[in-house]
């Protein structure tokens, strides 16, 4: 594989409001939309937002956890307002992403390691040696 031609994908969150049911509806849409556009190997987390309103809930906890695991996501409520969950579900899709894309990863991490050796090695051989036989490095400015 030609480390210049790897795509890493990326994630997405699909969040509805608690609040609201008819933004929990949208879901599915949003959904198929990501899976028809999206990369194949792009993650998603479902978040329920606005826990902190549980007095005005629409949406069951139960509800977002049952779609959640129809779709292979992981699922957590959140409050921006609060800041409930927020931290943890940010770092949740970051490690998802991150082993999604663990191969690409490794190959980019190989590929430069190999190029930053080729540089040192050129940088090493193009140095020049005086009439007293030490060794003047060239600029590569």
């Amino acid at each position: 594989m030609d480390p210049g031609n790897i795509f890493l994908s990326g994630g997405i969150f699909l969040v509805y409001d608690i609040t609201s049911e008819l933004s929990f509806q949208h879901i599915m849409k949003w959904v198929t939309d990501v899976d028809e556009y999206a990369p194949d190997k792009v993650q998603k987390i479902l978040i329920g937002n606005k826990c902190d309103e549980d007095q005005k809930r629409q949406v069951a906890l139960e509800q977002g956890d049952k779609l959640a695991k129809a779709y292979g996501m992981d699922f957590f409520e959140t409050s921006a307002f609060t800041n409930h969950n927020i931290r943890e579900s940010f770092f949740r899709l970051t490690e998802l992403v991150l082993q999604a894309n663990r191969k690409e990863l490794d190959i980019l991490r190989v590929s430069l390691n190999n190029e930053l050796n080729i540089a040192a090695l050129e940088e090493e051989e193009s140095g020049e040696c005086d009439a007293n036989g030490t060794s003047q490095k060239a600029c590569w400015c």
